[in-house]
């Protein structure tokens, strides 16, 4: 149906935000149809032997994920994860009051599986409110690269029992000289992996950190090429969003059996 009525729409769109809005509709309305939700998960499926991993601590059963972006409310984060990922990424949250909103629907719908928050404004009080409910966190310093900030949420976290990982997602242009400090820093303070935008980024974090440092790869991945890519270039895990957008739930699928077939 999506590949009838929704991807001719999506492709068309030049405007990002509009096709996300689109696709995010039909998602939603998807969701509500009765017995939808197992219906997807029995098509698209997210568990294919020999693609699973540990990543943090955290056992993802395919290398697969949904980027921040789509599910901005944290409303839909169980539709899609439906569609064939392994760990969807809801937000990013820039006010405590949305992360309250998020929480409330988090607790009336528990995820079925790994859920990451991608924090992006209000970090400390967002980071100490949702840590009870998700599963790793994107701490997004695009538009604040500054990783003194860090040093509040990390303290934050030795005050809870549970460890949970937390990532750090970098600007898609930062200069090499900041990058570097970036990975010393997640290097010696407990920062479990960079959420990295271009395969150049990649490379170089893996490089850096001597394969110590997980990266999730951002980088507008809209083919099972480029995920592949990704992984070969240093990544542990890849993200799709527009690329869910535009070709539909069916890209997950074409992924995850290129995948398959490389790893054989």
């Amino acid at each position: 149906m999506y590949s009838l009525l929704i991807r001719p729409i999506t492709r068309r769109i030049k405007d990002s935000g509009k096709a996300s809005a689109i696709a995010l509709g039909y998602f939603k309305l998807e969701g509500k149809v009765p017995g939808g939700r197992f219906i997807n998960r029995l098509i698209h499926g997210n568990r294919p032997v020999g693609l699973e991993r540990e990543v943090f601590g955290i056992n993802f059963y395919n290398p697969v994920g949904l980027g921040a972006g789509l599910d901005v409310q944290g409303v839909l984060y169980n539709d899609l994860n439906d569609l064939g990922f392994s760990f969807v990424e809801i937000g990013p949250f820039t006010r405590v009051a949305d992360i309250r909103k998020a929480i409330t629907r988090l607790q009336a719908d528990p995820p079925d599986d790994i859920i990451a928050a991608c924090i992006a404004g209000d970090y400390l009080p967002s980071f100490c409110l949702v840590y009870d409910f998700c599963d790793f966190f994107v701490i997004d310093i695009s538009d604040k690269p500054d990783m003194e900030l860090f040093d509040d949420i990390l303290d934050a976290r030795l005050s809870y029992e549970v460890y949970k990982p937390i990532v750090v997602k970098i600007p898609e242009s930062i200069p090499l000289e900041d990058l570097e400090y970036v990975v010393d820093y997640c290097m010696m303070n407990s920062v479990d992996g960079v959420e990295a935008r271009n395969l150049q980024q990649i490379s170089y974090i893996k490089e850096k950190s001597k394969g110590r440092l997980p990266i999730i790869a951002n980088c507008h991945i809209k083919t099972p090429e480029q995920a592949y890519e990704a992984l070969k270039a240093g990544a542990s895990l890849v993200e799709v969003r527009m690329g869910l957008v535009r070709e539909g739930p069916r890209l997950v699928g074409k992924i995850l059996k290129y995948l398959a077939a490389k790893a054989k």
